[in-house]
């Protein structure tokens, strides 16, 4: 049979491509370079392989960029860098797919800053109206706590917002019952986790701008240093969820000291792993001796911290402030 009969008899019509209507003479469209389909194709069950193929398949690039990006450190990136790009997946799409892991789980308290510790302790106070009924441990913390860089710009901004509306509200209300910070707190709280996991890419940038000053002999554009890290973003968003998450997420609804202990030994060993992870990173990445490497990875961490606490955490308050 001739490959135009076969094609014939596949389709069950004259062979043209479907995307562009050209003669098909062969299994792909010369044209476009869109395949030919047949009747099986167009089943149900085609669309559920077409669609989890690419993960189900152990050799396919999906596997293949993760097994790497967790423990082959600045691979990625210096694959990039030179150029060798199609065994990989893109930077962006690893990126979105781990942040899609972090979007559907137990968001991590540190980017997900409660109301509490985004003011100063007294006004902490005023959110909860039996402040009595706190724990005493936590009322006590609360009561010294000064609250972190841009707290007393959050106080300034909750109470006026908190006396606009109070006003506005016993205006309006017959019984005359008033708008509290408590009510400003829950406002804050319903939307605190969503607004918290899609601003989690604000480090990115900052992190690219930190990578572009300590390797700045490296002549590279600032696009490669943002695709490194994206890549160090990416591992250091798994390991903190996979390794804190579900201990946090047990521990809330198990309790028991079983869960804090877990906690205080798992957090050290998860920001040296990071620590080591980010050295053997940054060493293949940019190709730099360990007496560069190693001062260069502690400046790097110290301005991630940096950018979490003095850009993230006050732009994660200013947004929220804004939608309520």
């Amino acid at each position: 049979m001739t490959g135009r009969a076969h094609l014939d008899d596949t389709l069950g019509q004259d062979a043209h491509c479907r995307n562009c209507g050209a003669s098909l003479n062969a299994r792909y469209c010369g044209v476009c370079g869109q395949r030919a389909l047949d009747r099986n194709e167009r089943r149900f069950g085609h669309l559920l392989r077409d669609a989890f193929g690419t993960v189900l398949n152990l050799d396919g690039r999906f596997w293949r960029t993760f097994l790497a990006l967790l423990f082959r450190p600045g691979r990625l990136s210096r694959d990039y860098i030179d150029g060798k790009r199609a065994f990989w997946l893109a930077p962006f799409t690893i990126f979105i797919l781990v942040n899609l892991v972090y979007f559907l789980s137990p968001a991590l308290t540190d980017f997900s800053q409660p109301f509490e510790f985004q003011v100063p302790g007294h006004l902490a106070l005023q959110a909860h109206p039996d402040s009595e009924a706190l724990n005493p441990a936590y009322r006590e913390y609360l009561e010294n706590w000064q609250g972190q860089f841009h707290s007393p710009l959050a106080a300034r901004l909750v109470e006026r917002r908190v006396a606009a509306r109070d006003v506005a509200r016993r205006e309006a209300s017959a019984d005359r019952q008033g708008y509290t910070v408590a009510d400003y707190r829950r406002a804050y709280e319903a939307i605190n986790l969503e607004v918290s996991k899609l601003l989690i890419g604000l480090h990115v940038p900052f992190m690219a701008l930190a990578l572009t000053l300590l390797f700045i002999r490296k002549r590279l554009f600032f696009a490669e240093h943002f695709v490194s890290a994206l890549h160090l973003f990416s591992f250091a968003l798994l390991l903190l969820q996979v390794v804190l998450g579900p201990i946090g997420l047990l521990g809330g609804h198990i309790g028991g000291p079983w869960s804090v202990t877990a906690f205080q030994i798992l957090m050290p060993l998860s920001m040296i792993a990071l620590a080591v992870y980010f050295t053997i990173a940054l060493r293949r990445t940019y190709q730099t001796p360990w007496w560069w490497v190693v001062p260069a990875t502690v400046l790097f961490l110290l301005a991630i911290v940096g950018i979490h606490l003095l850009i993230y955490r006050p732009v994660q308050f200013l947004l929220i402030h804004a939608l309520i």
